[in-house]
Parts: C-alpha cells; sequence; structure tokens
C-alpha cells in the first residue's frame, strides 16, 4: 500500500542546518547512499548525541534493505529525543516493514498524540492496522486523514485500500473510481479498483479496466499479472499463461531468479533445461504433471524442487534428474515450473492418462493400513487451514468447528490429514473423539509420503483450498474442496468439476464467508450416499 507522504524531517527544529549535516543531506536525497553513511558516521563519532545523524542513518539502514539494522538506530534516535514525531513516525514504518505490526501501531499511535491534526499521522496509523489486518480500523484512520484534506488524492486511494481490505467493495469502487479520474495514470489505484470489481463478481468489468491500466502503463507487472489471474479465472488460459510470465518482475515474488535464457519450448539440441519448482507445495504437485511431456526432449533435463518432495515426486520425473530447490546443477537454459503449460495443450489444462500421476509407496500404504486397522465404517480424511503466510488464507482456511456435521454422521470416522497449523484446533473439538489424528508419526521423513499412504485407506477426502486437495487430486483419490465464494484462480468461477483433477469434486459457497451451508450440503449427500 502507498502511504501518505512522509512527515517533514527539514522543518524539525533546525536539527539539519549544520554544514555536515546538510551536505549528507543532499547526498541522501540524490540517492548516494553511501556516500551520506560516511558522513553521518563521522558525526556521531564526534558527537554520539547527535540525534539527526542517527536518525539518518536508520534511514539508510531501511533504504539498504537492511530493516532489523534501521529499527536499532531509529529506537536509539528516538531514546535520544523522544519528542520528534518524524523518528517515530520512521520507526514505526520499520517496524511495519518486519512485520512487527504491534510496535508499528504503538509507534504511530505516540505519532498521533503529538500530532493529533496531522492526516499523515492519521493514515501512517491506518496503513499500520491494515498491515496487521485490521482493515476496519484502518478505514477509520483514512476517513479521518480525508476529512483534514479531502482534496488530496493519495489519501482517497488509502481509504480505497482499506475498503477493499475490509471487503466493503462497493464503497472502493466508488473511492477508487474518484482516484483514477483524478489522477488516470494512477496504475496503483486502477489495479486495485480491478480487485474491488472482481470480488464483487464481475470480472468483465475487470478485465476491461485492467486492459486500460496496461494500456497506459505497459510496463506494470503487477497490473499484468493481475490481470493473468483474472483471465486464468474465467478460462482464457492462451492469454492467461502469456500474462502469467510477468510475474518474474514481480519484487519479492516467490520464484528462484535465473541468469540464464528462458526456454520457450525449442529443440534443446543436446543443451541442459532447469526446471525449477515455484510458490507453495500445492502449485508443485497441481503441476509436476508437465515433467513427462518434456522427458523424450533431445537433452538433458534437471528438475529443482523442494527437497522434502523429492521422494514423492521422483516416480513422476521417471529418468528426469531432480535437485533440491536452490541447487544449480551446469545447465543452458531454464524454465520456471509454471510457466510450462504455456507450452503445451495450447495451454488448456489436461489429466494425465488414467487421472493419476502421484502413486503412494506400497510398503507404507500397507504399514499403514496395519496402523488403522479394520474400518469400522466409512473413513474420511479430513484437512482445514492452508499456509497461513498466504494473503488470502483468511477466506480459504476453514476453522475445524464447521466439520461437525461430518463428525455427527453414523459409521463415519474422520482421520485428521492437518499437519502444522491448525492442527491445535483438534483439542478444542467437544467431538475430537470422532477424530483419529496420527499425524505425528506422519512424513516424518518427507513431505506427504505418509500422507498419500494414509489417504490410499480411506473412502473420501474433504478439504479445504490446501496442498491437500492437489495431493489427492494428482492421486486420483476422491476428494470434495470445500472453496470460498470467490476462489483461487484454478478452480474457475463455477460447477462442480474441475479441469485438473478427475477425482474431484468442488463445493462452493453460495454466500460470502457462509461455510455452514456448504458442510450442510456434504453430510447431506454423504448420509444420502450410505
Amino acid at each position: 500500500m502507498s502511504l501518505a507522504p512522509a512527515l517533514n524531517r527539514e522543518e524539525s527544529r533546525g536539527l539539519y542546518a549544520d554544514e555536515q549535516l546538510a551536505s549528507a543531506l543532499a547526498y541522501f536525497r540524490g540517492g548516494r547512499f553511501d556516500k551520506a553513511e560516511t558522513i553521518y558516521k563521522k558525526i556521531l563519532k564526534k558527537e554520539p548525541q547527535n540525534t539527526g545523524a542517527m536518525h539518518m542513518l536508520g534511514l539508510i539502514a531501511q533504504k539498504n534493505g537492511r530493516s532489523e539494522r534501521a529499527v536499532q538506530l531509529l529506537i536509539k534516535a528516538a531514546k535520544l529525543d523522544p519528542h520528534r514525531p518524524e523518528i517515530l513516525c520512521d520507526l514505526g514504518n520499520a517496524f511495519k516493514s518486519l512485520g512487527r505490526h504491534k510496535d508499528a501501531i504503538k509507534a504511530h499511535r505516540m505519532v498521533l498524540t503529538m500530532l493529533p491534526n496531522s492526516p499523515e499521522a492519521h493514515s501512517n496509523l491506518g496503513a499500520a492496522y491494515n498491515a496487521a489486518g485490521k482493515a476496519g480500523k484502518a478505514v477509520i484512520c483514512f476517513e479521518s486523514a480525508l476529512k483534514m484534506r479531502p482534496k488530496d488524492v493519495e489519501l482517497k486511494f488509502n481509504l480505497g485500500n482499506g475498503l477493499v481490505a475490509s471487503e466493503r467493495y462497493e464503497e472502493a469502487e466508488e473511492v477508487l473510481r474518484q482516484v483514477v479520474y483524478e489522477k488516470p495514470g494512477h496504475i496503483s489505484a486502477q489495479i486495485n479498483l480491478c480487485a474491488a470489481l472482481k470480488e464483487q463478481g464481475r470480472y468483465e468489468k475487470a478485465i476491461h479496466r485492467y486492459e486500460k491500466a496496461i494500456a497506459a502503463v505497459p510496463d506494470s507487472a503487477e497490473a499484468h499479472w493481475n490481470y493473468a489471474l483474472t483471465l486464468l479465472a474465467t478460462g482464457n488460459y492462451a492469454d492467461g499463461w502469456n500474462e502469467y510470465e510477468w510475474r518474474s518482475l514481480l519484487p519479492g515474488f516467490a520464484m528462484e531468479k535465473m541468469d540464464r535464457p528462458q526456454w520457450q519450448g525449442e529443440a534443446l539440441e543436446g543443451r541442459t533445461l532447469l526446471v525449477h519448482a515455484e510458490q507453495g507445495l500445492g502449485d508443485t504437485l497441481q503441476f509436476v504433471r508437465y515433467l513427462p511431456q518434456i522427458q523424450s526432449v533431445d537433452g538433458d533435463v534437471v528438475f529443482a524442487c523442494p527437497d522434502r518432495l523429492m521422494k514423492l515426486l521422483q516416480p513422476v520425473a521417471k529418468n528426469i534428474q531432480l535437485v533440491p530447490l536452490g541447487k544449480r546443477p551446469d545447465h543452458d537454459v531454464q524454465s520456471p515450473l509454471m510457466s510450462l503449460p504455456r507450452l503445451f495443450h495450447d495451454g488448456l489444462p489436461f489429466e494425465p492418462t488414467d487421472g493419476a500421476y502421484i502413486f503412494p509407496d506400497a510398503a507404507r500404504v500397507a504399514a499403514w493400513g496395519e496402523k488403522l486397522g479394520a474400518p469400522s465404517g466409512r473413513r474420511i480424511g479430513i484437512a482445514w487451514q492452508g499456509s497461513m503466510g498466504y494473503q488470502h488464507d483468511g477466506r480459504r482456511s476453514i476453522p475445524l468447528l464447521n466439520f461437525e456435521p461430518l463428525a455427527r454422521l453414523d459409521n463415519i470416522q474422520l482421520v485428521s490429514l492437518q499437519q502444522g497449523g491448525g492442527a491445535d484446533q483438534i483439542a478444542e473439538m467437544p467431538w475430537r473423539d470422532r477424530i483419529l489424528d496420527m499425524t505425528v508419526e506422519m512424513d516424518t521423513d518427507h513431505a506427504f509420503v505418509d500422507t498419500l499412504a494414509v489417504m490410499a485407506s480411506l473412502d473420501l477426502v474433504v478439504t479445504s483450498d490446501t496442498a491437500i486437495a492437489h495431493l489427492a487430486g494428482a492421486a486420483g483419490i476422491p476428494v470434495w474442496v470445500a472453496l470460498c465464494h470467490l476462489p483461487d484462480w484454478r478452480w474457475g468461477l463455477e460447477g462442480e468439476s474441475s479441469p485438473w483433477y478427475d477425482s474431484m469434486r468442488l463445493v462452493r459457497q453460495e454466500h460470502a464467508g457462509d461455510w455452514t451451508d456448504i458442510f450442510r450440503r456434504i453430510s447431506a449427500t454423504i448420509a444420502g450416499d450410505a
């Protein structure tokens, strides 16, 4: 999110009037941080209590991506002069960049106490609340800032973002339309307006708006990326995969940066191709299906994937060499894993032969069959929590309490497939005795190898949108996926079937946030099949 302009440091009590400080500030403004840093360090050597030098060294550390060091220096500066709101403002922003949201909020609250009539102070506190997931409080701050300066486009933009985060999409649309009307080149406002439209289910409008944004700023990777996700969600795979390539230019995107040319499907002619996994484990499980498509190319292929997936995926790769992600053997060309769909089957989803391409280890299946024992009824595996680090995890993960209708069915035993985050919810359930949880013994050597073996002994898997869904689908195991009202692009916008997995049924929310109805429908269907 773009913040309101920083508080004006240069009007702060004449602290930068000294000639050396002024010279260093000139270097700082010009982006010559190394020169500025040298001067500030010399000043501190002579005057260890010089607040201005300490403050600016903190800003330089932040500019250079050294956020931990920035916080240390800014805390020192704030202790030297605790009445300087601009130091606390910068400290709050440094805390926010580290994900220390409580500290960021505390710092910006202190600024607001000193400057209650500052729109920037209100807006920066709002940004801290927004980053902490407290969108309701953020909106209040943004509204307060805008009342003080109603014509400020950036403050309107911040309010629009807060409204999007609060899922108040119609209001967000109205505010963001004002921003793009007043400032047509504001690409971030264009993108967030598209998001507001998309979240209302108005995909065609969002696509049209993305196209306008890209026409205005053709090199905006963020606009292309969001456009790609919208195209893919609507089933326009050919154009969607092409636009998807822009992800490589997004700062901090979960994909390794490579210095070799990207493979475009041409003949290798004896060269070596390095394919590398990207993003989450579920993405790897879903798109590893493309590796067999390139096994017969006229060259060598190496696949780099998370080390803990190698045992599970080696049978898929067959004669392709697997190496841990991060290792870079000699290669001539490279390809991110999720760039492969663009090169095969006209970009359309495809099912491998017989629908399954990942298979459980027979010995593990037998061993887990003995541990589970003879079933007294049907066994249903359940998983509810995805990675909490995912941006939209709050809407896709499901509180375990919602699975209660399944637990109350006769002749049903639930088997937990949930490991890590969310697993502690079992102990809180009044019906916890209906869940068989052996996850502490599972996957101790490699990821998913025991989970898959357990799945082979189940009648059905019911899960939220997590890697478990992809694992079951890739193995051809019957799986029902409970989806939020507007799910991830790969599940499309409607229908119960998935173009990616033959054994999967998609169960969609009819109303945003309503998991109760989904599990009523799921349990009724299972009871009716008994």
